[in-house]
């Protein structure tokens, strides 16, 4: 498979560009991959993309030429779908919070993340060692040890976090990602106050290991019309990687799963670049990382599918294909080919 090779270093991008990609959460790799294409449309001669279009930032502009491949042009030019903006009001004159996400719709299943039985057992003994980890760093601390920033910010990872997580663990695993608990709900499981419940919340998003999306039901009936009201958070959890390097949790992804992940990448993008632009724009991801990971990988699988239309006689020093070279050959000293000479 060919890949994009990364001759470039992220001290090449100019720093505004690095800075405003980084605070729409894009990676460093992807980054770098985005600016080293750059360079290749301007080696081509072929207009060159702001490195924001090209990691899905921003939208393409109409009418404008790129150097790119045709699938990684219709994913570029898919907008991101819109946001509620600002809340509404309830019949009840209770609000909805601003940019929740309409029950039903198409976002809320892209955000859900199934957890099999294997990974339950792996999330529940990773906060079990977080908790270990994270009383020793404390107790360390308070006797004066110098503690680095992310040791530091381990110690938020409290009692009733843990107990709050394992909770939530089991309903993914139960509910099949759907975890829609209300703060009723996780008061009832954990025995908490509310202030807690709301502070273990706060803290677990801040260490990177629960995220939720917020929700809302929109209504419409003869008596009150049309309204949407605010309903319980979507959440799901995940062992971020420093976390899990710091409780000796994860090891080295070998290469064939990265392999397998590339693949499914890229099939995805080719995908997406074959359906239509409704039906486009409402299964592109949000997240502006996730599609810049998809843009690249739709300029991957292009670049590999040009590399193999090229037939290997075309190419001056290539020896033939091995097994052509042994049917030939085969066929040479095959006796019933051998022909009588008169």
């Amino acid at each position: 498979m060919m890949f994009l090779a990364l001759e470039t270093s992220l001290a090449d991008v100019p720093t505004g560009a690095v800075a405003e990609l980084r605070a729409f959460g894009i990676v460093e790799a992807d980054i770098a991959a985005a600016f080293e294409l750059q360079q290749k449309q301007r080696s081509c001669g072929v207009p060159v993309l702001p490195l924001a279009v090209i990691c899905g930032v921003r939208p393409l502009e109409r009418g404008t030429k790129t150097g790119l491949s045709h699938t990684a042009s219709r994913l570029i030019g898919t907008k991101p779908r819109v946001r509620i903006s600002r809340g509404g009001t309830h019949v009840t004159g209770r609000p909805v919070w601003a940019n929740s996400v309409r029950t039903g719709d198409a976002a809320e299943a892209e955000f859900v993340r199934p957890v099999s039985f294997d990974q339950l057992k792996e999330l529940r003994r990773a906060i079990h060692l977080m908790f270990e980890r994270a009383r020793d760093l404390a107790a360390e601390a308070r006797q004066g040890g110098a503690l680095t920033p992310e040791q530091h910010k381990l110690t938020l990872f409290t009692r009733s976090c843990r107990d709050m997580l394992l909770k939530i663990v089991d309903e993914l695993r139960y509910r099949k990602g759907w975890c829609v608990p209300s703060y009723e709900t996780l008061m009832r499981w954990t025995r908490l106050g509310r202030r807690t419940v709301k502070y273990s919340l706060d803290r677990l998003r801040e260490l990177g290991l629960l995220e939720w999306i917020r929700r809302y039901d929109y209504t419409r009936d003869s008596q009150h019309g049309a309204r949407s009201e605010q309903t319980s958070n979507l959440y799901r959890c995940h062992v971020p990687q420093w976390i899990g390097k710091m409780i000796g949790l994860f090891s080295p992804v070998p290469e064939d799963e990265t392999q397998r992940r590339a693949d499914s990448l890229e099939q995805h993008a080719d995908m997406l670049a074959s359906v239509g632009a409704i039906e486009r724009r409402r299964l592109m991801p949000d997240d502006p990382a996730q599609r810049a990971a998809l843009i690249l990988a739709a300029e991957r699988s292009a670049a590999r599918q040009a590399s193999d239309a090229y037939p290997r006689g075309c190419n001056n020093g290539t020896a033939p294909h091995t097994v052509l070279y042994s049917i030939s050959t085969e066929k040479r000293s095959c006796p019933s080919r051998a022909t009588i000479q008169p």
